[in-house]
């Protein structure tokens, strides 16, 4: 039996430009959430946050579509795909973790949003103005960790595209930094408010 020729740079190329236009629109969701202690309106941040949430999930839906089109073809003619392809689809679907870990975090912000709709329509009164602001900042806490899951996603895809090049051309030379977050990182995380008894029941 022959042994397979290995991949070639051009081949190494393609498979890398492919992970990085996946980093390029994680890295433009990310950049597009709300920040957290935003002052848009609560109906502004939810139709952001629905926005994302679509283009994450889109994202993430790929890489499932990904690895199964690569695990029929696979099992269909095994032995034709080549150690690159294998190794592409490896490195694709290591993403799925922090986009799956972001996609829980902005459903927990969709639960505060609902729990602020709700809360603002009640009367006012002091504990409906605390209500407000724990599940505020259990919101803001969700919106940071999506971001940060997001960006972890989108850094880890960027390098793993120089591995590829790398892998295909032979070279040893190591993988550049990815490119540094455009529009904003938060600089800290927010402190979270101690819960109430009345507090949201998605809080954990």
């Amino acid at each position: 039996m022959t042994a397979q020729e290995p991949p070639g740079p051009l081949a190494g190329l393609e498979q890398a430009a492919h992970l990085h236009s996946l980093a390029e629109r994680i890295h433009h969701a990310a950049d597009d959430l709300p920040a957290p202690e935003s002052t848009h309106s609560l109906a502004g941040i939810s139709e952001e946050v629905e926005d994302q949430v679509r283009v994450i999930a889109g994202v993430f839906a790929s890489l499932a579509h990904e690895a199964a089109i690569h695990g029929r073809a696979a099992k269909q003619h095994p032995g034709a795909a080549d150690a690159l392809a294998h190794r592409k689809v490896a490195l694709m679907t290591r993403a799925a973790d922090p986009l799956g870990w972001a996609l829980a975090k902005l459903g927990e912000a969709v639960a505060q949003i609902g729990r602020l709709h709700e809360i603002s329509a009640s009367p006012r009164t002091p504990e409906r103005v605390q209500a407000i602001d724990t599940a505020r900042a259990a919101l803001d806490d969700r919106l940071f960790s999506a971001h940060r899951h997001l960006t972890d996603a989108a850094g880890n895809l960027h390098r793993d595209a120089d591995l590829l090049v790398a892998a295909a051309s032979g070279s040893r030379r190591p993988p550049a930094a990815p490119p540094a977050h455009r529009n904003r990182t938060p600089a800290a995380r927010p402190v979270s408010t101690p819960v109430s008894p009345t507090a949201s029941r998605t809080l954990r």
